[in-house]
């Protein structure tokens, strides 16, 4: 069955043909035929991904989810602040750096496999 959009399609590349004369029937005809082909295209890609055939239907380009990295970032920013402060302003031992960090580590370590699991 032919849509009213093929035959407006039909009917301008028609007109156009006409008013632009024989020398640009060759461009028109060549436009008209590629819109045909891609609607056609599209029409067989819908009705194959309605009865789970072919490929999928295209989704929009989205931006990779980074929000994993959060985390490490942080973390290493809180554990070179907090290496700092600890040093310096609050004048703590060697064994409290060592206690901050091996907690920063092993949230690290959790949190790495949460996500591979997840993935």
């Amino acid at each position: 069955m032919v849509t009213s959009d093929f035959r407006d399609e039909a009917s301008a590349a028609y007109g156009a043909r006409k008013e632009l004369g024989p020398e640009y029937e060759s461009a028109v005809l060549e436009s008209f035929v590629a819109n045909a082909a891609v609607s056609i295209d599209q029409r067989v890609d819908d009705r194959l991904a309605q009865r789970g055939v072919g490929r999928p239907p295209q989704k929009k380009e989205q931006q990779p989810d980074n929000s994993y990295v959060a985390v490490p970032v942080f973390s290493l920013l809180f554990g070179v602040v907090g290496t700092i402060w600890l040093t310096a302003g609050a004048h703590a031992e060697s064994d409290a750096v060592f206690a901050m960090w091996l907690g920063i580590t092993l949230v690290n370590i959790v949190f790495a496999r949460l996500i591979k699991s997840m993935r």
